[in-house]
C-alpha cells in the first residue's frame, strides 16, 4: 500500500494487519513525524488513547508508517513509555513510526 494511496480522512478504508505482520515490518529509525506540533499531538492522542480504551465503545486504530508504506493497527493502547507504546496485545512499537492515531466509536 502506497503512502500517496491513502489521506487523513479515509485512513480508515486501510485495512487492518495482525500482531504477526506487524512483527515482520522494518521500522525506520528517523521518526516518521518531522513536525514538533505533530509529534505532540501524536503524543497526546495515544494519552487519549490510553483513557478511551477502557471503554468497550470506542476502538483505537494506530497508522504505522514503514518506508513508503502504511499500516493500520486496531488495538488498546496500555501504556507509553519514553519511546515505545505498548499494545494490549503485548506489542512494543517505537513511537517513531506511528503516523496517525484514530478514534471510532463501534
Amino acid at each position: 500500500m502506497k503512502m500517496n494511496t491513502y489521506t487523513l480522512a479515509n485512513f480508515r478504508s486501510l485495512p487492518a494487519i495482525s500482531k504477526d505482520e506487524i512483527a515482520k515490518i522494518q521500522f525506520e529509525e528517523m521518526d516518521v513525524l518531522s513536525r514538533p506540533e505533530d509529534i505532540r499531538v501524536r503524543r497526546t492522542n495515544l494519552d487519549k488513547a490510553i483513557a478511551l480504551g477502557r471503554s468497550e465503545k470506542i476502538k483505537t486504530s494506530i497508522i504505522l508508517k514503514a518506508g513508503d508504506n502504511l499500516y493500520r493497527l486496531e488495538t488498546n493502547v496500555v501504556s507509553i513509555q519514553a519511546d515505545t507504546m505498548t499494545s494490549s496485545n503485548g506489542l512494543n512499537i517505537p513511537l517513531r513510526c506511528i503516523y496517525s492515531v484514530d478514534f471510532m466509536h463501534v
